[in-house]
């Protein structure tokens, strides 16, 4: 552990040993001072070589094998098949569109809830400069992790003002085997680039309240600009403002005084914020998030405790590991599963109140208030992906900080004699090594689509969407039998498994055996209860179900499951493919209907549900909306939309031959 600056020692019962057991809680003025005297200007060189040169190149070690990974997961849609990114003059368009708007085609996207447009320029760069070689894109986020983990160091140092607690934060920021996800996964990175945008707004508004000088507050407010830019997650940033003026920093001055100081730079924030939100609902035509809820409000609010405990045991037990952590949604306040974490969230809350400092303090609403953001949205994601590692980028610097608050105070005890600081030592070490060979071994995980899915079954044998996702794997990588094997061990675990039942099903509809692939759905519907948490799944179930019906010809059953589908969770998808089965019917009217109630759901950019509404304004016989639905279709599709130039050419046939605008 690199050496600081500490109190002389003194014996035990001495006026010294009072302060060195006060000395955590940061409340001492002269130990206040000394601290500033230590961090003074005229050792920033040494503290600039010595102490954040260490973090960075753990940081490079820990990471450096990810090189040598392929594309994984998402990577294969983001990165592969991303004709956005392939050519710079879309980059405007990062900037009014969402991040999965390059497959503007399939209607699944435009729930899409994620404006991120710094992430799809970084992509852009990425492909210019490495085409689709994976070593540049892992080489990119393994210099993107280095540089949070410098910006790490130098905001711990002007939390604490104490260069061995800032440096061991950072050591242990680098080598957290968490962050590993967003690290060696290419499209992990957002978190990343999010942190090394955010973390300087943090680091300027921290040297403006030292120093009063105004442009510093302007550099916070247009990196907090950029960091919403990249993740909105970095919405997070104002509340840890207002904890600090109102406590943090409340011995300057009465609370009337803080809270006046709040007010103004929450008002001052507000401002990139409504930016930001304007060109959120511009590009989204949304300002949180689009579509229905999968699951409902209050169990997801009784699944916050236990979410957050299982993420406390990710950062501090290196084990277990996965892209997926299966959580159960906690249905009733009387559970054990909320009651129990929900006790052990307070007394821990607390323990950190009763000891009064200010670093430990600062840690514990940092980890709360960053992660807050991926708290609020239990309830649009699917069991199997309610907790993600990657989640925990950004929130884990406070529990870093937390631990490195912890090792110093026990350096400064008289438990071990003469030998306080070198066990004190031998833990942080023995912590850097033991989480930076967790990091190594993770890194590998990613090395392709089945690799981080075989871990997920490896890490969690018995959860039945591990199998379920792995299935899915081993069909892409061209395994069918070991696909169906998969699927079918998903439901010897567990019957109800809906994703089961429509994996078996894709495969023997894409194996041309539809009587087969529609006996699956209907087990499936046999199976699955129908209740507030498993709507998404049946409705899902039945708008599949009825889809081969229409291709079987069995035209009454297919209305019958695409309607219930609709009744069970009204939903843009559900609309659309069932206006698309009238409209093949000749029901022009009811595909208007169904068309018109998509519209008004999707984002601005969806071209198709233009094409498909001039297809039926010209059914029937409506030629000036029709005209309309076309050019706004030619106005909205990509250059390379396969439909372009066919409805280019079939809108001047309905004028005559005159060129379209």
């Amino acid at each position: 552990m690199p050496k600081t600056h500490h109190s002389p020692r003194k014996s035990p019962g001495s006026k010294g040993s009072a302060s060195r057991a006060s000395a955590v809680t940061e409340t001492e003025p002269e130990q206040r001072s000394q601290r500033e005297a230590s961090a003074s200007p005229g050792a920033s060189g040494k503290w600039l070589s010595t102490y954040a040169l260490v973090p960075v190149i753990l940081a490079l070690i820990a990471s450096i094998n990810a090189l040598w990974n392929h594309f994984a997961s998402d990577d294969l849609e983001q990165v592969l098949a991303n004709t956005f990114i392939k050519h710079f003059g879309n980059l405007p368009a990062a900037f009014t569109s969402s991040v999965w708007s390059f497959t503007a085609a399939d209607i699944i996207f435009t729930v899409d809830p994620y404006f991120r447009p710094i992430f799809s320029s970084l992509f852009t760069l990425n492909y210019a400069l490495f085409g689709t070689a994976p070593w540049g894109w892992h080489l990119v986020n393994i210099l993107i992790h280095a540089g949070v983990t410098l910006l790490v160091f130098v905001v711990s140092r002007e939390i604490t003002e104490r260069n061995g607690i800032a440096a061991l934060t950072a050591m242990l920021f680098a080598v957290h085997p968490a962050h590993a996800e967003s690290v060696a996964w290419v499209s992990g990175v957002t978190d990343p680039l999010m942190a090394l945008l955010l973390l300087p707004a943090l680091y300027f508004y921290l040297r403006f309240r030292k120093q009063g000088a105004k442009y510093l507050l302007g550099c916070a407010l247009g990196f907090f600009f950029l960091a919403l830019l990249s993740k909105e997650t970095a919405l997070a940033l104002p509340v840890v403002v207002v904890y600090c003026e109102l406590f943090h920093f409340k011995g300057e001055g009465s609370f009337t005084q803080s809270l006046v100081r709040a007010s103004k730079l929450i008002a001052l924030f507000a401002m990139p914020t409504a930016i930001y939100f304007l060109m959120r609902y511009h590009a989204l035509g949304t300002l949180v998030f689009s579509g229905q809820p999968r699951y409902p409000l209050v169990p997801a609010l009784l699944t916050v405790p236990l979410a957050i405990l299982k993420y406390l045991r990710l950062m501090l037990v290196p084990w277990g590991y996965s892209y997926q952590h299966y959580t159960d949604f906690v249905e009733t306040a009387g559970s054990a599963l909320f009651l129990a974490p929900l006790a052990l969230l307070v007394a821990v809350a607390i323990g950190i109140a009763l000891l009064k400092a200010r670093a430990l303090t600062f840690a514990a609403v940092w980890f709360i208030v960053m992660l807050a953001p991926a708290l609020a949205a239990l309830r649009q994601f699917e069991p199997a992906y309610l907790l993600q590692e990657r989640y925990l980028y950004a929130p884990s610097i406070g529990v870093c900080l937390a631990i490195a608050v912890g090792i110093e105070w026990l350096a400064e005890r008289d438990w071990f004699g003469s030998r306080g600081r070198a066990v004190a030592a031998t833990l942080a070490v023995v912590l850097v090594f033991v989480w930076g060979a967790v990091f190594v071994r993770q890194n590998r995980v990613w090395d392709d689509t089945v690799t981080v899915y075989r871990n997920s079954v490896a890490v969690s044998p018995r959860a039945p969407l591990a199998h379920v996702l792995l299935s899915r794997s081993y069909y892409d990588a061209g395994k069918p039998r070991e696909a169906e094997a998969e699927a079918r061990a998903a439901l010897d675990l567990d019957s109800r498994c809906a994703t089961a039942y429509l994996t078996l099903s894709y495969f023997a509809r894409m194996s041309g055996k539809l009587d087969k692939a529609c006996a699956y759905l209907e087990d499936g519907i046999s199976a699955v209860p129908e209740g507030t948490m498993t709507r998404h799944d049946l409705a899902t179930i039945y708008l599949n179900l009825g889809l081969l019906y229409g291709q079987r010809k069995m035209f009454d059953r297919a209305e019958q499951q695409l309607l219930r589908s609709i009744a069970i969770s009204p939903r843009a998808v559900a609309w659309y493919h069932t206006g698309q089965f009238y409209f093949d019917q000749g029901r022009f009217e009811d595909a208007r209907a169904m068309f018109e109630q998509t519209l008004e759901h999707v984002p601005r950019w969806f071209a198709p549900i233009h094409l498909r509404l001039g297809l039926t304004y010209e059914a029937l016989t409506d030629i000036s909306r029709a005209e309309t639905e076309f050019e706004k279709y030619l106005e909205l599709a990509p250059p390379d939309a396969p439909d372009r130039d066919s409805v280019r050419k079939h809108l001047m046939e309905m004028r005559g031959g005159a060129p379209s605008k």
